[in-house]
């Protein structure tokens, strides 16, 4: 996957936002998905009935939903949501972005307007400092599942 991807960038942005405005420990459940990390812009959700070990590291999938419509790759789309598979490397506080779909409605409604998959070789990593949607989600996925 290339860094230069618009949905990657996009969402890298939106994810590594500050903790302004952010939720301290709210965790709440809403069917399968637990809230683990709420700003302003953004509300992230674990799958945790999805958190397994990968090469001794926790992947899981993640929902996303999103205050205002975000600009899809594809011209005049945008999506409100985002579901993505994540692996999570423990030690090093990082992310990588195995799979991401974006929805243009929020928890995952409608039909996806953008895909983005990477390979095990190919898959970016982003830091996830504490305090941040990357950082939350880290903290919860590591907590809870194989190899955290």
């Amino acid at each position: 996957m290339q860094s230069r991807n618009p949905l990657t960038a996009a969402m890298a942005a939106l994810l590594l936002a500050g903790p302004a405005a952010m939720a301290q420990d709210t965790v709440s459940t809403t069917d399968k998905w637990q809230s683990v990390a709420k700003t302003d812009s953004q509300e992230a959700f674990v799958n945790v009935a999805s958190i397994t070990d990968v090469a001794g590291m926790p992947e899981a999938r993640v929902k996303q939903n999103y205050a205002q419509p975000q600009p899809s790759a594809k011209k005049d789309k945008t999506y409100l949501s985002t579901r993505s598979t994540y692996r999570f490397d423990c030690a090093q506080r990082r992310i990588g972005m195995k799979e991401v779909r974006a929805y243009p409605g929020t928890d995952l409604q409608g039909d996806a307007v953008q895909k983005m998959t990477s390979s095990d070789k190919n898959m970016q990593w982003n830091d996830a400092p504490k305090d941040t949607v990357f950082g939350r989600m880290l903290d919860f996925v590591c907590s809870k599942g194989p190899g955290g």
